[in-house]
């Protein structure tokens, strides 16, 4: 069964907030990162840190980072289903040419394989 335009209307709609939620939060994380490398450097050029705070302000640096990069990775998945809808190839699996079922377009609006392919790719990819 096609999608209809109604439903791609609704998925676009959500594909566009969500990669506005997203733009907001890398923002506020990017600010959030340059303000910590300010304290860290005010810091720094008074006393020494203790290892157990520099630890811990590593930890945080690195946990930031992997929030960014996922943050990006989501947001690189969700213009490329924008893409893929202006293209007309939107809700088609990319490994078997299939329509992909609406719930889990609704489930996952970036989604570029049905349940069956991702699974065999997830398999695969661990």
């Amino acid at each position: 069964m096609a999608i209809r335009d109604q439903q791609i209307s609704e998925l676009r709609k959500r594909l566009e907030d969500e990669r506005a939620r997203l733009v907001s939060e890398l923002r506020d994380l990017q600010s959030d990162a340059s303000q910590w490398g300010e304290s860290v450097r005010d810091e720094d050029s008074s006393y020494g840190n203790h290892m157990a705070d520099e630890g811990t302000d590593t930890f945080e640096q690195e946990k930031e980072i992997a929030l960014q990069r996922n943050l990006r990775s989501v947001l690189n998945e969700i213009e490329a289903a924008l893409k893929r809808m202006d293209e007309g190839t939107y809700g088609i699996c990319i490994d078997c040419g299939q329509e992909i079922p609406i719930e889990r377009l609704m489930a996952r609006p970036y989604a570029v394989r049905c349940v069956a392919d991702q699974e065999k790719y997830d398999r695969v990819h661990r």
